[in-house]
């Protein structure tokens, strides 16, 4: 991923996450979750690749996913949150038109 789609898109993805369901509860309120850490003391108002690995979850999934850990969550849910990414990634590059 070059550093132009980055700047121009990364922060914009976060907010289409920000407007989707909990991918686990279907939960209309839900927070954006990063599977690829962005890190303590990190800006998350800065462009950032890491921004793309967003899935959404609600407040009670996300608290409980950084409390059990992504094996266990994955486990007790019967989900793959890495799939679900891939799934929204591409559904955002799909409606900006960068894909067709």
């Amino acid at each position: 991923m070059n550093n132009e789609f980055i700047n121009k898109y990364s922060l914009e993805y976060v907010d289409f996450i920000r407007n989707k369901q909990c991918c686990v509860s279907g939960s209309d309120i839900a927070d954006p979750h990063h599977l690829h850490a962005i890190g303590m003391g990190s800006n998350r108002l800065k462009p950032n690749a890491r921004h793309f690995t967003c899935i959404p979850l609600s407040r009670e999934m996300h608290t409980e996913l950084h409390a059990q850990g992504l094996p266990y969550f994955q486990q007790k849910y019967k989900i793959d949150l890495w799939q679900e990414a891939y799934y929204f990634f591409i559904n955002f590059l799909i409606q900006k038109e960068v894909i067709k």
